[in-house]
Order: structure tokens, then sequence, then C-alpha cells
């Protein structure tokens, strides 16, 4: 017997869509994965993917341009990304522990921003690290163009965010760097030192 219109309908109807890939592994060393899966090159990453790395790294390249290096020993996932020819790039990114090294494709309007467990950082195009360590303080460090922060606050330190930041840093010089913590906010800038970039530069080299 065949199926009723009205049954294919509905069955279509709940169907999900594909989702459509928003950036691109261009290249893994060592542990990388997501959903428990390696990563391989050339493979493409959707909204929600969540990329663990362990003795590993893995750069990719987004739709607009933007390059983004994962470093080992983090954690981080495609919270949302929606660009077209027609609209602005609205990016967030959701780094929970680990490191970071982007370089942000200039676009007129438009949003780019790494949220993590005790700061948002937004951007427009730019290129800078974000580090979010052990204890959930929140590293950030420009190299060129420039970067705004937010400290999230807690209440008494414990683990619930207000939706207030505790204060706002802008680095906008070379090599300026701020860090966070959700009881004391963020810290004045401050010049990194040549080997603290060096660290965090070879964390995140292929």
């Amino acid at each position: 017997m065949r199926p009723s219109p009205w049954i294919l309908a509905l069955a279509f109807a709940a169907a999900p869509a594909f989702a459509t890939p928003v950036c691109s592994v261009v290249a893994v060393k060592g542990e990388a994965s997501v959903a428990a899966q390696p990563l391989q090159p050339d493979q493409g990453l959707e909204v929600g993917a969540e990329i663990h790395t362990g003795a590993g790294r893995v750069r990719l390249r987004c739709v607009d341009g933007s390059m983004l290096v994962v470093a080992d020993h983090s954690v981080l996932r495609i919270a949302r990304f929606d660009v077209g020819p027609d609209k602005p790039r609205d990016a967030s990114l959701q780094l929970e522990v680990g490191l970071i090294g982007q370089q942000v494709a200039k676009q007129p309007g438009g949003s780019w921003e790494v949220r993590t467990p005790t700061a948002v950082t937004a951007v427009r195009g730019t290129e800078f690290m974000v580090e979010v360590g052990a204890d959930l303080a929140t590293a950030v460090n420009v190299q060129s163009g420039q970067v705004q922060v937010e400290a999230l606050q807690s209440a008494a330190g414990g683990g619930t965010r207000s939706l207030r930041p505790r204060s706002i840093v802008e680095l906008a010089h070379g090599d300026d760097g701020t860090s966070c913590t959700s009881t004391q906010g963020c810290s004045a800038v401050k010049t990194w030192t040549p080997e603290r970039v060096k660290a965090a530069q070879d964390r995140l080299a292929f």
C-alpha cells in the first residue's frame, strides 16, 4: 500500500535540515576531535560544533575569510556564525578552556566575539589571542587592530553571572594585554613581555 501524501508531507517536515559548514579544517597536528571523532583536513564544521584538543592543535578557515587556531588542551564551541552577501557577519565563539589565536577578516559592520566563563571579547577585524586557564581567568592579547574586553561578574564569586559587565578594557596597540576574573574584573592594560607572547605563539604554531 502506498503511503498517504499527508504522511509523506509530515515525514519531510520532521526531517532535519542539512546545516551548512561555517568553518573548515585547514590542518591538524596531534589530538583534535569533534563529537569524539578525530578531525580531518578539509572537514567542514557547522554551528554548534565543539572542538576538543589534547596534545595537539587545529587550524580553521571560516567562510568570511577569518583564520583560527585552537591550541593544545582547549575546548572551543562555534556558538553562532551568520554571514551572507546582504547582511553583516554575526559570529560568536565559546572558549571554555585553553588558547585560541585569531585573524579576523575585516568587514563593514557586523560582529565577532569570543565568550569565556569570565569575559567577552569583541572585535571587528584584528589579530589577537584569548586564553582561559584552569582557574577560568581570561587573558587577552592583541597583535594588531583593536579589541574590547568585558569582564563577566559573578555573585560573591559564585557561578551565577550577572548581565552587567564588571569592567571594560580597550586593547589598541600591539602586545597590549589584560587579564579578567569573575570577582576582580579586568586588569589595566599591560604590555605582554616578549617571552609571554612567544610562549603563546609557540602553542599556536604549525
